[in-house]
């Protein structure tokens, strides 16, 4: 719903951080709530996630713990709170390795992960991490639309085709939505 919010960190809890955006508060979780000094400016990529019991939003520094969280939480027995002890870790190109050669004794270093949750991980996610280019997540209006597209259905394959194609292009999210879709029905 949301792909970003801008504004001040008003308050660190132990797990969230609250982010005053012209004065409404938005209580975020997020992996490392430390990270965020209070009333500092920041820009916090967010992830929705809603339950039957709950509707929480989940943030991150930058683009690729975001994208990095959304794969984690598509593993079976991986939900946001373990999602984000993983992300706390901060072992995130460890994590990509670890999945990518299948070693789950590595993957069983992480809080809550078990021998059988890591095979699960790795059954799950082998082969579908792709390592970003940090440069490509400078743009926001890029992110943006990306996360639009994703939220359509394409997959990662199709958006490095569209974050190849506008990541040196100034646009609005609404041009790179509609020239991406354009770039991806060909």
């Amino acid at each position: 719903m949301f792909a970003y919010l801008k504004g001040y960190v008003a308050y660190s809890g132990k797990d969230f951080v609250v982010i005053d955006v012209n004065g409404i508060g938005y209580k975020v979780y997020t992996a490392n709530p430390y990270e965020f000094r209070k009333e500092e400016e920041v820009q916090v990529f967010t992830h929705q996630v809603v339950s039957e019991n709950d509707m929480s939003l989940y943030g991150f520094k930058t683009m690729e713990e975001h994208d990095l969280f959304i794969n984690l939480i598509s593993a079976r027995g991986i939900g946001p709170k373990t999602a984000c002890a993983i992300l706390a870790m901060k072992d995130m190109s460890g994590l990509r390795q670890a999945i990518e050669n299948g070693d789950a004794k590595y993957l069983c270093k992480f809080p809550k992960i078990g021998p059988k949750t890591a095979q699960q991980i790795i059954l799950d996610l082998k082969g579908k991490l792709v390592v970003p280019d940090a440069a490509l997540f400078m743009n926001n209006s890029l992110a943006e639309a990306l996360e639009a597209l994703q939220a359509l259905g394409y997959g990662d394959k199709e958006l490095t085709k569209v974050k190849t194609a506008f990541k040196d292009i100034d646009a609005s999210v609404d041009e790179i939505i509609k020239k991406g879709l354009q770039l991806l029905v060909k």
